[in-house]
């Protein structure tokens, strides 16, 4: 893929992911309990403040592991209670306790714009709290022949920053990299453009759990029988070296500081 170029699965489409996702999600309790177990990490992780407003609630499971929660998103008809662009905020500055958005960041080409957004809104102390792909070796084997999202380490996304978005209609873009460009590989410059505001945590997990279940795009082989102890063993026993080898997801908190 050349550089400057984003990545797009034109055969998808955002209406028709939730669709799909929702069918999917009712009939895999395998897939229901480790989303639950990641909800609940990304729920651990928020500030104490309040409101908490989740952005790009999809097929709306978040909203029902945490009710208290504010769904938005950019389509009508997804389940959101309020219709919101995740580039063009409808909050008002320093008024949001936390911000939770699941899967987000690696669909938006201007990354940064959203990020710098969510901390204007936030009220000092309120927290940003993303859960996202990440990037390991194990990971990138499994994304390469398994998922249908590309993901390109290249991408310059610092340099595209400021420029307008390709056209978009179907909200197809992706790129999976995007966070680990962002946290990991270019977290310093990436913190220095956002401001007054302070990483938290930044922390990958997952290993072999989530590719039996098959996700959202492949039968399952999973049984729930003692999946919440094999989801907490698989965490302690893969996070020496989730980073680098094993790491499925990342969660990353950044706090608002003034």
């Amino acid at each position: 893929m050349p550089a400057g170029t984003p990545a797009h699965n034109h055969a998808h489409n955002y209406a028709t992911d939730i669709e799909y996702q929702r069918e999917v999600w009712k009939r895999k309790p395998a897939l229901r309990a480790i989303y639950t177990h990641w909800y609940a990490q990304c729920v651990e992780a928020l500030a104490k403040h309040r409101p908490t407003v989740e952005v790009g609630c999809g097929s709306g499971n978040f909203k029902a592991f945490y009710r208290e929660s504010i769904a938005t998103d950019v389509l009508i008809g997804t389940g959101a209670e309020l219709v919101a662009d995740a580039m063009a905020l409808p909050l008002a500055k320093d008024k949001t306790g936390n911000i939770v958005a699941f899967d987000v960041i690696h669909h938006l080409q201007r990354p940064l714009r959203f990020l710098r957004q969510a901390m204007a809104v936030l009220k000092p102390g309120g927290r940003l709290v993303l859960c996202e792909p990440a990037m390991s070796l194990w990971s990138k084997l499994v994304f390469r022949y398994f998922h249908h999202e590309p993901f390109d380490l290249s991408w310059p996304l610092f340099d595209l920053d400021g420029r307008p978005p390709d056209p978009d209609p179907g909200h197809s873009f992706s790129n999976q990299a995007i966070p680990e460009i962002l946290f990991w590989k270019e977290r310093e410059r990436t913190l220095a453009e956002l401001g007054a505001c302070e990483l938290v945590m930044a922390r990958k997990f997952g290993f072999l759990l989530y590719p039996l279940s098959g996700g959202f795009s492949a039968h399952g082989f999973l049984p729930c029988y003692g999946l919440p102890a094999l989801m907490k063993a698989e965490d302690w026993v893969t996070r020496p070296f989730s980073r680098w080898l094993s790491g499925m997801r990342m969660l990353i908190v950044l706090e608002k500081t003034h």
